[in-house]
C-alpha cells in the first residue's frame, strides 16, 4: 500500500534531498513538495504523511504542528531537523509529532519510520467464495514455481478479486525471487502471531505486489522449516476461506510428500500436477498421479500440466498421454531463454511480454480457474497416507 507524502522545505537543496529519501523507500509516494511559505493552513485529506524542514524558532509552523497534529484525522508529521537535541525531541513530542530525522537520514531507518506508522481499517471487498488451488511438482526443476508465479500474476490482472501466492516449498521456497520481492516477514509470522490476526493484521504480514496480489513466503531460513506443522497450514487456509479476503489462494507446494504438502492437497478445491517431457519428470508424475488416485482425488480436482512442451521434441504427446494414462488438461510452450529472463530479472513473464506463447498456455488455466466453482467437499481421507510419512 502506497504511503502518500506532502514535504515543505525551507531549501530547495533539502527539498531535493528529502525527495530521494522518500522515494527511495518501498512505499513512499510524493504527492506533493512546496516551500514552507506555501505551507496550507490544513492538508489534504489524501495525504498519510507530511514532513516539515524544521526551524525551532518558528513559532507559526509550531502553532500548526500542534493543530494540525491534534486532529485524528490530520495526517502523520515527520520533521526533518538541522541538529537533534534533547531539547528538540521533547518540544517535537510535545507537539505531537511522530518521527524526527537529521542528515544524514538512514534509509531503512525511514523505512522503520514508516512501517510504524497507523494502518487505517482497509475496506475489503470480501469474495464470494475462496478456492485453495495446489501447484505439485513432479520433481525439481518442471517449472512448478514460474508456473505458480505467472498464473497468480496474470489472474491478479483479471481484477476479478485478491491473489494470494504461498510459498510451501518450507526449506528452499523461492517464490519471492519470481518477483524481486524483499519481504519482512513470512509464514513463521503468520504462525506466530496466529492468536491475534485479523483482516487488517493480515495485510501487515502478507507482501503485497500490487493492488491484487500478496505474496505469503517461506521460512528465511531452513531450521525455521520444521515450525511449520499441517496443523499450523489447516488453521491458516481455513481462517483465510472464512475471512473470504482472497478469491484464489495459490500454495506453491514442495514436489517432496510430507506431510504439509498432504495436508496443502487435503485442503485444496483443485490440483495442478505440473511435469514436463522428460522421462524422470513423467515418471514421478505417473507415481503420484497413482497416490492421488489412492487417496481419492485423482480424478475429481486434479489436472495435469505438461510444461516446457515442443511439438518437435523427443516424445509425442500421444506417447506422453499414454504412458500416465491421463489426457493434458494444458500445455505450456518451451522458451527457456524468456523464461529465464523472467526469472532472473525477478519479473513475471505475463509483465514482461503478456502476449507471449507461455502467457497464452497460462491464460488457459487461468480461463478454467475463473470459469468453475470450487468444488464441494475436503476432497479424499489422507489419514492413512500421513502415518506413511509421518515422523517417529
Amino acid at each position: 500500500m502506497a504511503i502518500r507524502f506532502c514535504l515543505y522545505y525551507h531549501s530547495k537543496e533539502n527539498g531535493e534531498y528529502l525527495q530521494k529519501i522518500i522515494n527511495s523507500s518501498r512505499q513512499g509516494m510524493l504527492v506533493d513538495t512546496q516551500s514552507l511559505a506555501n505551507l496550507p493552513a490544513s492538508i489534504n485529506s489524501g495525504t498519510d504523511v507530511v514532513i516539515l524542514e524544521y526551524h525551532e524558532e518558528d513559532a507559526t509552523l509550531d502553532r500548526w504542528i500542534e493543530k494540525t497534529a491534534a486532529d485524528p484525522k490530520s495526517p502523520s508529521i515527520f520533521l526533518f531537523l538541522h541538529e537533534i537535541t534533547t531539547n528538540s525531541l521533547w518540544k517535537a513530542l510535545r507537539l505531537g509529532v511522530k518521527e524526527c530525522f537529521t542528515f544524514p537520514i538512514s534509509l531503512d531507518e525511514f523505512q522503520e519510520a514508516i512501517d510504524r506508522l497507523p494502518r487505517p481499517e482497509a475496506k475489503v471487498e470480501l469474495a464470494e467464495t475462496t478456492r485453495i488451488v495446489s501447484f505439485l511438482g513432479s520433481k525439481g526443476g518442471v517449472g512448478n514455481t514460474f508456473l505458480t508465479a505467472n498464473v497468480a500474476y496474470l489472474l491478479a490482472q483479471e481484477k476479478k478479486g485478491q491473489v494470494l501466492a504461498v510459498d510451501l516449498d518450507l526449506r528452499y521456497g523461492q517464490l519471492v525471487y519470481f518477483f524481486d520481492a524483499r519481504p519482512k516477514y513470512t509464514i513463521i509470522d503468520v504462525i506466530e502471531n496466529f492468536e491475534r490476526i485479523d483482516s487488517s493484521y493480515l495485510q501487515s504480514l502478507f507482501h503485497p505486489y500490487d493492488k491484487y496480489l500478496s505474496i505469503l513466503p517461506a521460512p528465511a531460513r531452513l531450521e525455521e522449516a520444521e515450525a511449520v506443522t499441517p496443523e499450523h497450514l489447516e488453521k491458516i487456509l481455513r481462517y483465510l476461506k472464512d475471512l473470504r479476503v482472497f478469491r484464489w489462494i495459490l500454495l506453491d507446494c514442495c514436489h517432496q510428500m510430507d506431510e504439509v504438502t498432504l495436508k496443502a492437497l487435503e485442503l485444496s478445491d483443485n490440483i495442478l500436477l505440473v511435469t514436463n517431457p522428460s522421462i524422470p519428470a513423467l515418471s514421478n508424475a505417473k507415481k503420484l498421479l497413482e497416490l492421488l488416485n489412492l487417496l481419492g482425488i485423482g480424478d475429481a480436482k486434479s489436472e495435469l500440466v505438461l510444461n516446457a512442451w515442443q511439438k518437435r521434441g523427443d516424445l509425442s504427446e500421444s506417447e506422453v498421454v499414454g504412458f500416465l494414462g491421463r489426457d493434458i488438461s494444458n500445455k505450456i510452450a518451451f522458451d527457456p531463454m524468456q523464461v529465464s529472463r523472467s526469472i532472473n530479472e525477478g519479473r513475471p513473464l505475463g509483465e514482461m511480454a503478456p502476449r507471449h506463447q507461455v502467457c497464452q498456455g497460462l491464460r488457459a488455466i487461468i480461463a478454467k480457474l475463473l470459469g468453475n466453482e470450487p468444488a464441494q467437499g475436503s476432497g479424499g481421507g489422507l489419514g492413512w497416507i500421513k502415518r506413511l510419512v509421518r515422523k517417529d
